[in-house]
């Protein structure tokens, strides 16, 4: 038995000996010449059938859950059974007051026994559908929140998945070209590729990882680039100690140095530059990836930038922040910004040059 269950028969076993007990303190004070343990016996009956006729009442509303909650078809149904469970039982209580305390016209006494067993039917069947509009209206609402959150789950997977394509077109690329030319050098960018992609198959599992755990994979993608555009890439990390433990999604950071390197670092001849900075200020993660070039609209509508905002959203709700913007003549930035709740104090940064 459920709680829901327990609490049911608790009311149901409390409620109707308390109303009760007033007819059978009425009764003892009328008839004191009826013997006491008529007046009880007919007080217990009266609490067995009353419990008896309302329990029968919910099995018809759990069967027909639907219809008995729709207000218009409600009310005259409730209506219509507190005037029946009111006939039965004055029907059955004009006879056992005949017989046990010589009422002279029963006839009379038909609409008093009415009136007081109707009212208490009626309230029981009211507050009965008020429960249970006031629980199904819950339970909607429980399973509107359960629906909106897989549907935000569902679509954050699906996110994730559209960003691997273009990722393994770009990696493989990179190791191909090393094969004949440097075999060592490929064997270790293939290790870099193999954590690279066990990263991307977790994040279909997982909805954040730590920005120590994101760096590494960027810092694999990057090394693999570094294989291809040679001196022509440039690494800069600008890393504060106390964002390593902060929470991002994942391949988020790669994306964007994906999207950098693709826009930036191979158009010019010279190449380019890429810069990752990352600090905590104000209760807030700021990350900012700069890099060479020139911003044009269609980058910065494109697709992954566009998954890159929606997950943000997705995740860390409305007060996320993801925009790509030219900062200089030269060179175009993205920043992410994600709320935090415990902001640790600033230390010294972490600056690499590769």
């Amino acid at each position: 038995m459920n709680d829901k269950e327990k609490t049911y028969w608790i009311f149901q076993l409390i409620g109707w000996p308390l109303w009760l007990s007033n007819d059978l303190l009425t009764y003892s004070l009328e008839f004191k010449d009826t013997e006491n343990w008529v007046l009880v016996l007919n007080y217990v009956i009266n609490i067995i059938l009353s419990i008896f006729l309302t329990h029968q009442y919910r099995r018809y509303v759990k069967k027909h859950h639907r219809d008995v909650l729709d207000a218009p078809k409600a009310l005259p149904q409730v209506l219509c059974t507190a005037f029946l469970f009111a006939c039965i039982m004055t029907a059955l209580n004009i006879p056992f007051d005949v017989f046990t305390t010589d009422l002279e016209s029963p006839s009379g006494h038909f609409l008093s026994f009415l009136f007081f067993w109707g009212k208490p039917m009626l309230i029981w069947l009211i507050l009965y559908h008020v429960f249970k509009y006031l629980e199904s209206t819950r339970e909607i609402a429980v399973e509107k929140v359960k629906l909106e959150s897989l549907a935000k789950e569902t679509e954050a997977k699906v996110l994730r998945a559209q960003l691997n394509p273009h990722f393994m077109f770009n990696a493989l690329n990179s190791i191909r070209a090393l094969i004949l030319e440097d075999p060592d050098r490929a064997q270790k960018g293939i290790t870099q590729l193999s954590n690279i992609l066990r990263s991307s198959l977790l994040a279909d599992r997982r909805q954040t990882v730590t920005l120590g755990e994101e760096m590494r994979t960027v810092d694999d993608y990057l090394a693999l680039e570094k294989i291809r555009y040679e001196e022509r890439l440039e690494v800069r990390r600008n890393v504060y100690p106390e964002t390593i433990n902060c929470l991002v999604p994942p391949m988020m950071l790669q994306t964007l140095v994906e999207n950098a390197i693709k826009h930036g670092v191979s158009k010019p001849i010279k190449g380019g530059f890429v810069s990752i900075e990352t600090r905590l200020q104000q209760n807030r993660l700021d990350i900012r990836i700069s890099n060479t070039g020139i911003l044009q609209d269609t980058e910065s509508g494109g697709f992954g930038l566009k998954n890159t905002e929606r997950r943000l959203k997705l995740l860390f709700g409305e007060e996320a922040e993801f925009k790509i913007y030219q900062s200089a003549k030269d060179v175009v930035c993205a920043e992410i910004v994600i709320p935090m709740e415990n902001p640790k104090p600033k230390e010294a940064p972490v600056v690499v040059n590769v």
